[in-house]
């Protein structure tokens, strides 16, 4: 078997599978041969997903779960690796982000960010990061942003949270190496249920646009690739990086 096609037979967990990046993601795992386990708060989404998986050949597991609800992480972790007897691969992709000027930033809605792209995200990597370690062997994929690392007119609350993101999984892959990869990978502006509103006012797109070398906003496929590749053998000598996807914009 190739490297390219070393996720067939593997089992791959995605948060946030319903929609935007984590959705193109599942699909883009399924493709390359990964059965697949989608988490997220939609049940109707995750039964949509679920039959576009199994249309592909590989199984689906749908998880109704809000990681913000850190309690229920455990178990839902447990279902997940029983289902197949194991996880191989692991995609944070879940996201929140309010859009709101930073002087009128509440703690409200700093916590609503912060409590699914920090923190639900870190105790989802440490319940399947725990088994990974026990089995001698995993990688681990979260989606950070270009805005984690470069200033962009994304709020500030979710800038920082990704910022967070990018040093969180910078640490564990050196706590977790060398059975463990960990790695990041940081889109820029991606067309998604997000920002579509944000995106379609002439002005941001502009800006968009006029920031990004190859001239266009993004799309969710644009990131599997990379996606793919680091939960790859692939990648086997690759951990601790923050992979941007960004149109060429972070090196202007």
């Amino acid at each position: 078997m190739g490297l390219l096609n070393g996720l067939q037979g593997k089992r791959a967990l995605v948060s946030g599978a319903s929609r935007g990046i984590g959705r193109a993601v599942a699909l883009g795992l399924a493709d390359a041969g990964a059965d697949v386990v989608g988490v997220a708060r939609s049940g109707d989404a995750l039964a949509t997903l679920g039959r576009e998986v199994e249309a592909r050949g590989p199984a689906f597991l749908g998880i109704e779960l809000d990681i913000a609800a850190v309690d229920r992480i455990p178990a839902a972790v447990e279902r997940a690796w029983d289902w197949q007897g194991g996880i191989d691969v692991l995609v944070n992709a879940a996201g929140a982000i309010v859009r709101t000027a930073p002087l009128d930033v509440t703690p409200a809605e700093w916590d609503e960010v912060f409590d699914v792209n920090v923190k639900g995200t870190y105790f989802l990597t440490q319940a399947v990061g725990a088994r990974m370690l026990a089995a001698g062997e995993g990688s681990i994929v979260t989606i950070t942003s270009l805005a984690g690392e470069v200033v962009t007119k994304a709020a500030v609350s979710y800038q920082a949270s990704k910022a967070a993101l990018i040093q969180l999984m910078r640490a564990l892959s050196v706590h977790w190496a060398p059975s463990v990869r960990v790695n990041a990978v940081a889109p820029g502006y991606i067309r998604t249920d997000l920002n579509a509103v944000w995106l379609d006012q002439e002005a941001n797109r502009d800006y968009v646009i006029g920031k990004t070398p190859l001239k266009r906003v993004g799309t969710p496929e644009d990131v599997v690739g990379a996606v793919v590749f680091l939960a790859s053998p692939a990648s086997a000598y690759i951990t601790g990086q923050n992979v941007r996807v960004d149109g060429g914009w972070s090196v202007q």
